[in-house]
């Protein structure tokens, strides 16, 4: 079998893998402003916005990473973020959704990663035999300003195995919530900065701003710059908080034009992950 490490996705440094059942979402929040769907959706000929489009390809791919880490003794883990193209709980999946479950049911080496910026929708779209939760399947909401905390709250109402994290991802970072964040039933909490290059249907120049919280709906149709400014001393609130309470932290960007720049910004690169199922993760170099 090919080795799926060699051409496993290498853009998100958070996961070993994405897994895209479907493509295409709606702005809901302010961290949609700037979405990079919008242009990896675009070169597959589809619309972004307003419709989701059911993959062809790829709905096979979670089994292959099952026989490949069987094939390795299958004591080892992979980390696949979900839907990184969509959201996993968006009303336009519904259909789809229990397909999705079943195959994740029959893939215990791999993690899903289930970041979602609909977290009021997860307690209605668990499968019927979740019960206390599924240890590789992890659940997760955008907390990118001080106005989406409270989707902390919902998720922390989701049963989750014992074995199994709550995360959040605070990227894009464009507030100070270091001061309001509660980490109280978090496993893990991922930070980093916007990135992004003009071209973006609602850019209007290539510069960083600073954002309004004010004008985010506006924004989310007519936005001044192609990326929003996060202050390193935000991200370092975060971390020390995590730090403070034990939390596993992972600072994946400054704002730059392109993704995954600066991850040592603050002072030493912190790509921390709590531990895996079972067994250890598998390691990117095979």
């Amino acid at each position: 079998m090919l080795n799926l490490l060699r051409k496993a996705n290498d853009k998100i440094s958070w996961t070993h893998d994405t897994w895209n059942f479907a493509m295409g979402c709606d702005k809901v929040a302010p961290e949609c402003a700037h979405c990079y769907i919008y242009l990896n959706i675009r070169k597959h000929h589809l619309q972004p916005w307003g419709e989701v489009t059911r993959s062809k390809s790829t709905w096979g791919k979670p089994m292959e990473w099952q026989r490949f880490l069987e094939g390795r003794g299958g004591g080892e883990c992979m980390r696949m973020f979900t839907m990184s193209l969509s959201d996993f709980f968006h009303v336009k999946v519904d259909g789809m959704r229990d397909e999705a479950w079943d195959i994740m049911r029959r893939t215990p080496n791999v993690t899903y990663l289930v970041l979602t910026k609909r977290p009021e929708r997860i307690l209605r779209c668990l499968p019927p035999d979740w019960g206390e939760g599924w240890q590789n399947v992890w659940l997760g909401t955008s907390v990118g300003c001080n106005m989406r905390l409270p989707g902390i709250d919902l998720l922390r109402k989701i049963p989750i195995h014992p074995k199994a994290v709550r995360f959040l991802s605070c990227e894009p970072l464009l507030e100070d919530i270091s001061a309001n964040l509660d980490l109280e039933g978090v496993g893990w909490v991922i930070v980093g900065g916007e990135s992004g290059i003009a071209g973006q249907e609602n850019s209007r120049t290539g510069g960083e701003y600073l954002w309004n919280p004010k004008d985010w709906k506006k924004e989310l149709h007519d936005a001044p710059g192609a990326r929003r400014t996060m202050d390193l001393a935000w991200a370092a609130g975060i971390r020390d908080l995590c730090q403070l309470r034990n939390v596993p932290f992972f600072f994946k960007q400054i704002t730059a034009p392109k993704s995954g720049v600066g991850a040592d910004a603050l002072g030493t690169v912190e790509h921390n992950f709590p531990p895996p199922p079972f067994g250890k993760w598998v390691s990117n170099h095979g």
